[in-house]
C-alpha cells in the first residue's frame, strides 16, 4: 500500500521522454524552504478573507435559509428568506434539503459571529488543500508556480470562493482527499468521499467515474458510491419531499453565465444566442462535450493498454479533470480550484520561455482592466474575456493532449 506522501509524489511526477516511468518515492518534507510559499500564501488569503469578512453573500443565503427553515417558512423562496434577514435578498437557496442541517448549528448565532465561525473553517479547509498541493510539489520551482496559481490564476478562483462564502474549500478538500485515496489504492474511500462531496452540487459525483481505471475492481466501490449518493439524497427527499421538488425545480431553472458562471454551455448561449434558437448552442454544447470526451477516451485506451494507471495515474487522471470542467453544464467560477495542481504540473513541465508566458498571461487573466481595454472592439472579445479562465482549461487540456500523446510513444517504445 502506498503512503499519501508517496502517491503525492506519484500524482506530480515529471517523466522527461526518454526516461520510463518509475515508482513513486517517499516525499520528504524537508527542506522547509519548499514550504514557506504554501504558508505565505494561506497567510495572504486569511489576511484578505478578514478584510472583506462582511461580504460572504453566498453563505448569508445558507445562512438565513436555514433561520427561515427554523422558522417554519419555505428556504427556497426569496421572499422568506428577505422576510428573516430584514433585508433584501435577491439570491435564492439552490442546494438540497439535506444540506441544510449542516447550517443548523450556526443558524442560532448573529450574523457576523456565524461569518467568523464559517470563515475560520473555511481557511482551515483551505490549509487543507494547501498541504495537499503543496506535497505534490517536488522542488522550489513547483511550490513557486504553486503560489502564483493559487494567488493569481483563472480570475483569483481562491478569492473568488472566499470573498463569495462558497462552500468550494470543503468540496474540494473532500474531492482531493478522494483523489489521494483512490492514488493510494484506497477505492472504497475514494467511492464514499466523492458522494458526500457531490452532495449540495451533484455534478462532481461524475468523478465516481475515475473509478473506471480501475477495472474490474471497481465494481464495487462504483456500486457503493452509487448507493451512498442514493441514500444521501434520499434522506432528502423522505424528510421533505416537497422541498427536494422545489429544489429540483429551481436548480434546473438557473442560467448563469459570464465570468461568474463560465461554462462551455454558458459561453455557447452567449455567443449564439442573439442570432440562433435556444435549441441551437444546447446542441453544438452536446457535440463540444461528446467531441472532448471521444479525444479524452482514445487516449485513455491508448494509455490503459499500456497499463499507464499503474505506471502514472496522474497523467490520466488530470486529464480527466479537464476534461470534466470542459464538458459540465454549470460551472461557478471558483469551480477552477479542482484544476490547481494540474496547472501546476502542465506549467512546471513547459520549458523556461514557455512557462515565463504562460505563467504571466494566466495571472494577467485576473481581472486586470489593461488586457481588456487593448482587446478589439467587436462584440465577440469582451465576451471571451469574460470566459479567460474556461479558455484557459481548454489551453491546458490541449497540452495535456500533447503530453498524453509523447507519453504514450515513450511507453509503446519502452515496451518493445
Amino acid at each position: 500500500m502506498t503512503s499519501c506522501p508517496e502517491a503525492a509524489l506519484l500524482m506530480m511526477t515529471n517523466v522527461p521522454e526518454e526516461e520510463v516511468p518509475r515508482p513513486a518515492r517517499v516525499l520528504s518534507f524537508a527542506p522547509a524552504a519548499k514550504w514557506w510559499p504554501v504558508a505565505g500564501t494561506l497567510l495572504l488569503c486569511a489576511v484578505a478573507s478578514w478584510k472583506v469578512i462582511a461580504s460572504q453573500w453566498d453563505f448569508e443565503v445558507y445562512y438565513y435559509a436555514a433561520r427561515a427553515l427554523r422558522a417554519g417558512l419555505d428556504p427556497y423562496n426569496t421572499q422568506s428568506l428577505t422576510k428573516v434577514a430584514g433585508k433584501a435578498m435577491p439570491l435564492p437557496f439552490v442546494y438540497p434539503p439535506v444540506f441544510l442541517a449542516l447550517f443548523a448549528p450556526i443558524a442560532g448565532l448573529s450574523l457576523a459571529t456565524a461569518k467568523a465561525v464559517y470563515l475560520a473553517a473555511k481557511l482551515a479547509a483551505l490549509a487543507g488543500l494547501l498541504t495537499i498541493w503543496g506535497c505534490l510539489c517536488r522542488s522550489l520551482r513547483e511550490t513557486l508556480i504553486l503560489l502564483i496559481v493559487v494567488l493569481l490564476a483563472f480570475n483569483a478562483t481562491t478569492f473568488s470562493d472566499l470573498y463569495a462564502g462558497n462552500i468550494t474549500c470543503f468540496e474540494q478538500l473532500l474531492l482531493w482527499l478522494g483523489i489521494a485515496a483512490l492514488l493510494t489504492g484506497r477505492r472504497m474511500l475514494f467511492a464514499v468521499l466523492i458522494p458526500v462531496a457531490a452532495t449540495p452540487k451533484f455534478l462532481p459525483m461524475l468523478l465516481i467515474l475515475l473509478l473506471l481505471f480501475e477495472g474490474r475492481k471497481a465494481i464495487r466501490p462504483l456500486l457503493v458510491s452509487a448507493g451512498s449518493f442514493v441514500a444521501i439524497q434520499g434522506v432528502s427527499l423522505a424528510v421533505s419531499p416537497a422541498r427536494t421538488a422545489r429544489f429540483f425545480s429551481m436548480a434546473s431553472a438557473l442560467d448563469e453565465r459570464g465570468r461568474a458562471a463560465p461554462s462551455s454551455l454558458a459561453l455557447l448561449r452567449d455567443i449564439l444566442s442573439p442570432a440562433f434558437r435556444p435549441w441551437v448552442p444546447l446542441l453544438l454544447y452536446i457535440v463540444v462535450a461528446l467531441a472532448i470526451l471521444a479525444v479524452f477516451g482514445l487516449f485513455a485506451l491508448r494509455l490503459r493498454k499500456n497499463e499507464t494507471w499503474e505506471k502514472a495515474p496522474w497523467f490520466l487522471l488530470s486529464g480527466a479533470l479537464l476534461s470534466y470542467l470542459l464538458m459540465i453544464p454549470r460551472l461557478k467560477s471558483y469551480g477552477f480550484v479542482l484544476v490547481i495542481p494540474v496547472a501546476v504540473w502542465l506549467l512546471a513541465r513547459a520549458q523556461r520561455g514557455t512557462l515565463l508566458v504562460g505563467t504571466l498571461l494566466l495571472c494577467l487573466s485576473t481581472t486586470s482592466p489593461l488586457p481588456k481595454a487593448l482587446l478589439p472592439g467587436s462584440q465577440f472579445w469582451p465576451i471571451l474575456w469574460e470566459y479567460n479562465a474556461l479558455l484557459w482549461v481548454f489551453a491546458l487540456w490541449l497540452l495535456w493532449c500533447s503530453e498524453a500523446k509523447n507519453f504514450a510513444g515513450v511507453l509503446r517504445q519502452t515496451s518493445r
